[in-house]
């Protein structure tokens, strides 16, 4: 099973997500976390997680052609869960791992720049739905929003407007534990398992589980 958090546009909470999943993920499954994004932040995140003998590592592959990245998701079975943070580019490895998921988590917050950057982003999709015998639907997941905003329903109508676009039901707030736990190669449960980060973590990791029934 292979889940692909990707977006054309940087600094949009990619990895953040990626690894709060992993690391969420691996209690109860065998995960294995690619890393595909040039800064490599989550193998960095991972040796500081190394340091501490309470936490268990994440299992980090990195791959230097697409050819590599091909073999590897080829090699699948229903008990590897390999989640793939992509880098915050368009390249030839990002967008073969986009068309070989079996789910893509693209995070999207409520800036301007970011919502313009979706629209970029799904004209790369219409473009790779042209080469492959399936549809590409991505989950778009509500990030880094303001805890007070509460009022959404203009925000949801621009996402999905697109036919390529389905909104998933857990939404991620802005919240300073996401930043400090990953200082520390903790996931956000691990740092506070009480805090509203937490829950939201939970959340997703709840409904992505559902989704993909796993």
């Amino acid at each position: 099973m292979t889940i692909v958090v990707s977006h054309q546009k940087g600094g949009v909470g990619k990895s953040t997500i990626a690894w709060n999943l992993a690391t969420n993920l691996q209690k109860k499954h065998q995960v294995e976390l690619v890393d595909l994004d040039i800064q490599k932040t989550l193998t960095y995140a991972n040796e500081i997680r190394k340091q501490n003998k309470q936490l268990t590592p994440l299992t980090i592959k990195n791959f230097r052609t697409p050819e590599d990245l091909k073999k590897y998701i080829q090699g699948d079975s229903k008990k590897r869960l390999s989640i793939i943070d992509v880098g915050g580019f368009d390249s030839s490895m990002n967008r073969l791992a986009i068309v070989m998921a079996d789910m893509i988590i693209t995070p999207v917050s409520d800036k301007s720049f970011e919502l313009l950057g979706i629209k970029t982003f799904e004209k790369i999709i219409s473009q790779l739905n042209e080469l492959v015998e399936h549809d590409i639907k991505i989950k778009v997941l509500l990030n880094n929003l303001n805890p007070k905003k509460s009022k959404l329903d203009s925000l949801k109508s621009f996402i999905t407007k697109s036919p390529h676009f389905e909104l998933l039901d857990t939404i991620l707030r802005h919240r300073a534990d996401y930043d400090k736990s990953a200082g520390e190669g903790q996931n956000v449960i691990e740092y506070d398992k009480e805090s509203k980060a937490s829950k939201e973590i939970r959340d997703l990791t709840r409904e992505i589980k559902t989704i993909l029934k796993i």
